[in-house]
């Protein structure tokens, strides 16, 4: 059952455990991407993320620390979505020619839900003035999100240009 919300703190703590979440299930879900590719290139996009997505559970795990909370997951119906699109595109995209394009754009969605989770957590965390490190790790963990977000708009937009 979900708790319900009455404050910014209240919110924050609830969309941390959403983020904290996503990014557990973001390691599956890039590796699972990254097998689905049929390009070099975006087995690459997706392995070259693992690191950094290490580091952004780490960066949450110390925000957790911070604040002084238990770090426990919260599932989020459009993660849960997500993971479901990615299992039947996977199954349902046969063609070689086709599947980095879908996968690619999956992964932006998961990408941009991020960005949206972590401006929110920005947005109340200046509010609430949270102490260090919280903002600068959700800035840290936003920016390595929008960067992954900007590489993967980048080859959809090369394999546009490229008529491929």
């Amino acid at each position: 059952m979900t708790m319900a919300i009455k404050t910014k703190q209240d919110m924050f703590e609830r969309d941390l455990r959403k983020l904290y979440h996503a990014e557990v299930e973001i390691l599956d879900l890039h590796s699972d991407l990254a097998a689905a590719a049929t390009s070099e290139e975006v087995v690459e996009l997706f392995g070259g993320h693992e690191g950094d997505t290490v580091e952004q559970i780490d960066r949450i795990e110390k925000i957790f620390a911070v604040l002084d909370l238990e770090p426990r997951e919260e599932s989020s119906q459009v993660m849960e979505g997500l993971i479901a699109e990615k299992d039947e595109s996977i199954a349902a995209v046969t063609d070689e020619g086709l599947q980095d394009i879908d996968v690619v754009s999956i992964g932006l969605i998961n990408e941009r839900l991020e960005i949206t989770l972590l401006d929110r957590l920005l947005l109340l965390a200046d509010d609430l003035d949270l102490p260090d490190p919280t903002r600068p790790h959700l800035r840290e963990n936003r920016a390595e999100a929008q960067a992954a977000l900007d590489r993967m708009q980048q080859f959809l937009d090369e394999r546009r240009r490229s008529g491929k």
